[in-house]
């Protein structure tokens, strides 16, 4: 296998699919909230929000990841149904990324509307900025409803978690005072795609002096819905249309939704050629104190999705609670904290009913449960059960609130091991979290998919560990192979490619095929994984090389030999 790699390599003549390539680095950094005030943050490309990532429905989103952090992170897309190994949920997906190391993402068949990302698994990191839109248009533009101008708006609580002495709310990174307006002519429609980042805080929007219509919820498209105000739960997104008809200067402003009568921040909406000044920021608009808010019951999806089935393969429960552990009280699904769960088993092609039932009171009770990889479809609601609205993330209200049960359905068609959580940060760092697992082996690779970091494409998967001491120059580490059991590894070092070749029916090569080497060749254990060890050259000019990973495994399957996935490995 050594010897006759190069000669493979060298007859893969097509490239792969046109993808979008970007970089997103993770580093500290500064961010200027308001004039005059600087906090200190952890930033995607050195800006809070992050660089919005922008691609068009059937393109591929390839991102090259890079962690300049001082401790490991990964990224989860949040709310695209992306597959298990590109979710970035560490030891799930892959281990994390470790500092100064990278990981590509690669992401496929993305859905088209709002989305967003940030960290996971390293649950503070969700407080310190690092978080920014993932955008995606529709392959057909009229699969949007018409507007003129559109500006995304993220809103989120900075408790001051780095040091700098601010705290407060921001707008797209600033507090009201450092507002930049969002101009708008008379007769336009104006689009918002409204993101919630925060940590801790679930927020109601409202734009003064004008209604919101409802176009999207969650990135799926709904029935045009007419409302003054707009609940947002952490991590839900919805898009609004605003019909620019009342000239003026006005606020868009976000209460808690435990308190609509206190604006915590605002933005600025200002039509062409009006020089009054900026409403002040602690205007409290009547739409937002008393407007009607958006319920759950008027949504309908506006495309057709998978109808309501009365008879569901499983039907799953999902109590919100609290009980006292060790250390002080967990927050708890089915009377169980993060990590010892017990796993909700599902089977590859199933329709899972689960009842979300909040058993809890008070104000700190509001849960935003979100679900990795899968949409839910709401019952109850506008759309019956042809037309359900598709959410990843609903809003389970306190115990004696309307809406703090809410019963929805899941389609399984993405197999793997999928956490469900609440978006809160204390809650889910405190336990409200579970997993849904899929039984079987999906792609046919001798890997059952709970644990298969790729369960539904059959390959070799290249892991690096996500210790930083592992890539300092004469450090020892490990390098493994994660592949059907009793199958034959062989792993490759050498220069990578800017974009892979195509290699039918073997898989992609992302190494040069004039710049490579053996590293070494391994027999799967029954684990699952060969391991190959290394020493790194106690030699000071390696820091900084950059070393391109992938493997070649023999496999029973009919294409008799597959490449593995990619993974670059840098020298310090």
């Amino acid at each position: 296998m050594h010897r006759f790699l190069p000669c493979l390599l060298l007859a893969a003549g097509s490239v792969a699919a046109q993808a979008v390539d970007v970089t997103v680095t993770a580093a500290p950094g500064t961010a200027t909230v308001e004039p005059g005030v600087t906090v200190n943050a952890w930033l995607y490309d050195g800006l809070l929000p992050g660089t919005p990532l922008r691609v068009t429905q059937g393109q591929t989103l390839r991102v090259r990841f890079r962690n300049q952090l001082p401790e490991a992170t990964m990224i989860h897309w949040h709310g695209q149904p992306v597959p298990l190994g590109m979710d970035g949920v560490p030891d799930i997906s892959r281990p994390s990324v470790a500092p100064g190391q990278e990981f590509l993402y690669e992401l496929t068949h993305l859905e088209p509307g709002t989305y967003w990302f940030h960290p996971h698994g390293h649950e503070a990191q969700l407080d310190v900025g690092l978080a920014s839109a993932l955008i995606v248009d529709p392959a057909n533009p009229t699969d949007d409803p018409p507007f003129d101008v559109e500006h995304t708006v993220l809103l989120d609580d900075w408790n001051d978690p780095l040091g700098g002495g601010w705290t407060g709310h921001l707008l797209n990174g600033r507090s009201s005072n450092g507002q930049v307006p969002i101009d708008v002519q008379a007769g336009q429609r104006l689009r918002l795609r409204l993101i919630n980042v925060a940590a801790v805080t679930n927020y109601v929007v409202a734009l003064d002096g004008h209604p919101m219509t409802v176009t999207h919820a969650d990135g799926g498209r709904v029935q045009p819905v007419a409302v003054q105000a707009v609940p947002l739960g952490i991590g839900e997104r919805y898009d609004v249309i605003v019909d620019c008809n009342n000239p003026g200067v006005w606020s868009l402003a976000a209460a808690s939704i435990t308190n609509r009568n206190a604006t915590l921040v605002r933005g600025i909406v200002r039509y062409v050629g009006q020089a009054q000044p900026p409403p002040a920021p602690g205007l409290v608009p009547a739409n937002l104190a008393t407007g009607s808010l958006l319920g759950y019951a008027q949504l309908a999806s506006y495309f057709p999705v998978r109808p309501i089935t009365p008879a569901p393969d499983r039907t799953l429960p999902a109590a919100l609670g609290m009980q006292m552990g060790p250390g002080g009280a967990l927050n708890t699904i089915n009377g169980e904290a993060w990590p010892n769960v017990t796993p909700m088993q599902v089977a590859l092609g199933d329709d899972v009913q689960m009842t979300f039932t909040n058993t809890l009171m008070g104000n700190g009770q509001y849960h935003p449960m979100h679900v990795h990889g899968h949409f839910f479809r709401l019952l109850g609601t506008a759309g019956g059960t042809l037309a359900p609205p598709r959410k990843d993330t609903i809003l389970i209200r306190p115990l004696g609130q309307a809406g703090s049960t809410a019963t929805v359905q899941m389609h399984m068609d993405n197999p793997g091991r999928w956490l469900l959580h609440c978006h809160h940060m204390m809650h889910m760092m405190n336990g409200m979290m579970a997993v849904v697992e899929y039984l079987g082996d999906s792609d046919g690779d001798g890997l059952p998919d709970r644990s298969d970091y790729e369960p539904d494409r059959a390959l070799p998967v290249v892991v690096v560990q996500d210790d930083a001491a592992r890539f300092v120059i004469g450090a020892a580490g490990v390098i493994s192979a994660q592949w059907t059991p009793g199958q034959i590894v062989a792993l490759y070092f050498g220069a990578p490619l800017p974009a892979p070749f195509a290699w039918p029916p073997f898989g992609d090569v992302w190494l040069d095929p004039l710049q490579h080497a053996p590293f070494g060749l391994g027999l799967v254990a029954p684990n699952g994984s060969a391991d190959f060890a290394y020493v790194l050259p106690n030699d000071p000019q390696q820091i900084g090389q950059r070393i391109g990973l992938q493997a070649l495994g023999t496999t029973p399957l009919p294409a008799g030999l597959l490449t593995s996935t990619f993974q670059a490995f840098v020298v310090h």
